[in-house]
């Protein structure tokens, strides 16, 4: 998941997002960061300082800019750290149990308190993915099924928090809401969080993110059609998606390096086994960049669904025009092309299939 150091506090803004007059200073304090080179950037890549470290530090006035987030990078750390930046002061120290200490202002201010919260969920996901490998080398179908649903609970609890927090915090929920990735937060969410910034904020890039991500979303919307696209088969065929055959088609994304994609196929061929035969297909649509390892995946998990890719990994045409941040994620289309679901589960779907077919 991405992680923004970003502040959870429930306050208004305190400065306004017209281009604000004058500087905020800018002070690294690391030692054993030597004369390090220094860099300091907006997510566009756009330079607002570069130069060296003295023995560590550095004092410098930089001009202010809209709120954002902001980039540190000193070349000596190599990882680098993020703040949300909102005109304040900006201090930076660094360990090596804690990482970056930012100090900027309020947003920042609880950003331990918030980062901790997510850390949590991420901390028990982690512990489930380790219970559910157990459960797969033991061939342990009923304890993978419980240890599914109960990663679910968890996606959707972190999810609620995620929403929450961002949906009475202004400019600042919109850039929360934008660090995730997750199938729970729909496109009512990102229109609930853009509704409720504050015009004075409506030239920040959040702003403009989350009006780009709501269009995005929009061409997956339930009730919309898909838009059509070619991509080649395991044998080198062309294949169009509508093409496909099946009163109702599910558009699968998936890869063979993705283990919940993965773990997730022994329910879709059992589903496809169930209900094939009344009219349920699925089409694979692959974000896997080895041709070998894809083909592998497919025959290694008995796949008989058609497949297409054009094995670009994450820029995998599909999946970039219908915004897929990750997988497995589906479509449900019906008999014209319209879509009539999103990310259901096998659950979900055999439900759908049993009263539909």
């Amino acid at each position: 998941m991405k992680k923004f150091l970003i502040a959870a506090v429930s306050v208004a803004l305190f400065v306004g997002c017209s281009a604000p007059e004058g500087t905020f200073n800018l002070s690294i304090d690391i030692p054993e960061a030597g004369d390090s080179p220094v860099r300091i950037s907006l997510e566009d890549n756009e330079v607002l300082f570069e130069g060296n470290l003295s023995n560590g530090k550095l004092d410098t006035d930089i001009d202010d800019i809209l709120e954002q987030h902001v980039m540190v990078q000193i070349q000596e750390l190599g990882t680098p750290g993020m703040y949300f930046h909102d005109g304040a002061d900006v201090s930076i120290a660094f360990d090596s149990i804690n990482g970056f200490q930012i100090k900027a202002g309020a947003f920042n201010d609880s950003v331990n308190a918030f980062n901790q919260r997510l850390e949590m969920f991420n901390n028990t996901m982690g512990m489930l993915e380790i219970k559910f490998r157990d459960a797969m080398t033991q061939n342990d179908t009923a304890a993978q099924a419980m240890i599914r649903t109960e990663a679910m609970n968890l996606l959707d609890s972190q999810a609620k928090t995620v929403n929450k927090f961002a949906k009475r915090n202004d400019l600042l929920g919109a850039a929360i809401i934008l660090s995730q990735n997750s199938s729970d937060i729909t496109i009512e969410d990102y229109i609930a969080v853009r509704d409720q910034i504050s015009e004075e904020y409506h030239d920040c890039p959040d702003y403009a993110k989350i009006e780009a991500k709501i269009a995005e979303m929009s061409r997956s919307a339930v009730g919309t059609p898909f838009t059509d696209f070619y991509q080649a088969t395991p044998d080198g065929d062309s294949l169009n998606i509508l093409g496909v055959d099946g009163k109702y088609v599910l558009v699968d994304f998936w890869a063979s390096w993705c283990r919940p994609c993965r773990a997730a196929n022994p329910a879709l061929v059992s589903l496809y086994n169930n209900y094939h035969d009344r009219g349920f297909n699925i089409v694979g649509i692959s974000l896997d960049q080895d041709g070998a390892k894809w083909k592998a995946g497919i025959e290694e998990d008995g796949l008989p669904w058609p497949q297409v890719s054009d094995l670009q990994g994450w820029g995998n045409e599909i999946s970039v025009y219908y915004a897929i941040q990750f997988i497995p994620q589906n479509l449900l289309l019906d008999d014209n092309g319209v879509i009539v679901g999103k990310n259901q589960t096998p659950e979900e779907l055999a439900a759908f299939l049993e009263n539909n077919l």
